[in-house]
């Protein structure tokens, strides 16, 4: 999912997918969901006793809006970050974060819409780590996931044990299948 933000007189698309927790956190060797939360909770702190937000929080958004800009648009978004913020006169947090926000929330729900059981629980790392010792997916195996692919066979995982299905596939479906037909 993208959406395009004007900032400084220029837009700037921002990207949300399954990949851009998996680049974070090689970049940043960090978790982008919880640095999320930290700057929502950094945010609500300030609105409320009318100061700015933090330099840690600050520069924890800075480092998401980079990375889900330049997965929007490697080609015209510098690799480096500073480069990237160069090109501002002005970058509000108070502007951009809550778009990222809905993004990332639009991004989810449609990952969620197609699943049979889809979790209320908010996704935590805690709750990421149960999911796939739940599933049986060791370190190593976990480096070739994404999050959205270990969310997806979490829910088939919870779909399989919610009852028997109408009817099982036989080797004619399968061809058919294979055909496209």
């Amino acid at each position: 999912m993208e959406k395009t933000v004007t900032i400084d007189g220029q837009k700037v698309r921002f990207r949300a997918s399954a990949a851009v927790p998996r680049l974070y956190r090689m970049r940043y060797k960090r978790d982008i969901l919880m640095d999320m939360q930290r700057i929502q909770n950094e945010m609500a702190k300030s609105k409320a006793k009318a100061s700015s937000v933090t330099v840690e929080a600050l520069t924890l958004f800075e480092s998401i809006a980079h990375i889900m800009a330049r997965h929007a648009d490697p080609d015209n978004v510098p690799k480096e970050i500073n480069d990237w913020l160069d090109g501002f006169g002005t970058f509000s947090i108070y502007q951009v974060f809550p778009v990222i926000q809905e993004l990332w929330a639009d991004n989810l729900k449609q990952k969620a819409a197609k699943k049979i059981n889809p979790t209320e629980r908010k996704m935590t790392t805690a709750l990421f780590h149960l999911r796939t010792v739940q599933l049986g997916i060791s370190l190593s195996e976990l480096d070739l996931l994404t999050i959205g692919m270990v969310n997806d066979m979490y829910a088939e995982a919870a779909n399989d044990k919610d009852g028997e299905y109408a009817r099982l596939a036989i080797q004619e479906d399968m061809d058919a299948f294979a055909r496209g037909g």
